[in-house]
């Protein structure tokens, strides 16, 4: 697929109709808040790009392109060299110790 037709796609998936009372991209702009928030904890960040796609930076400056939030993680463990656990007990401590 070319780079043009990437970007016209949409990113429907499960969490798309989550709390289907907000417009779309307010609901697009939650989900990439939750995901900075689990990512900051390895150090990335995940930034909107174009309306259907995000851009994962990492703390060196790499930064790839990705086309939705399922990529998000696969990529995140690629560009950390460690695999993502969201069960992670360190992970979860330090989620509900930055929520107070």
């Amino acid at each position: 697929m070319c780079a043009l037709c990437g970007l016209l796609g949409t990113d429907e998936g499960w969490s798309t109709s989550i709390n289907s009372s907000l417009p779309h991209r307010q609901q697009r702009f939650l989900r990439l808040a939750q995901a900075n928030r689990v990512l900051s904890f390895f150090r990335l960040t995940l930034e909107e790009f174009q309306g259907v796609s995000y851009i994962l930076s990492s703390p060196t400056g790499r930064r790839e392109l990705v086309s939705d939030l399922g990529q998000v993680w696969l990529m995140a463990e690629t560009l950390t060299g460690r695999a993502i656990d969201p069960l992670d007990p360190e992970l979860l401590n330090w989620l509900s110790s930055s929520a107070k």
